[in-house]
């Protein structure tokens, strides 16, 4: 498998706070072209269904790609829309 990247990149740009999922309670952040409703409805189905392993959540009948990877020094989950990679969240602690 991949890993998931942010626009194109290994690394996640930095991009608007919305907020934080209610599951855990980890930093939701979401690129310029993700609303910040979507992104916190994203992190919700994620964080609910995830041990930290890859998968994929379906939010508004749109597919997002999920994995945990590793961050300095905590893991960062990454999220990206298929069918529009432009569309991306994070969640950090």
């Amino acid at each position: 498998m991949t890993t998931l990247s942010v626009s194109g990149s290994a690394e996640a740009a930095p991009g608007e706070y919305c907020g934080s999922d209610s599951v855990y309670g980890l930093a939701v952040f979401a690129g310029a072209d993700t609303p910040c409703s979507t992104a916190l409805q994203v992190a919700d189905a994620y964080q609910a269904r995830s041990g930290g392993s890859s998968m994929t959540v379906h939010v508004g009948g749109e597919a997002w790609r999920c994995q945990e990877q590793q961050g300095d020094p905590n893991p960062v989950g990454r999220c990206v829309a298929t069918a529009d990679p432009s569309r991306w969240i994070e969640l950090t602690s």
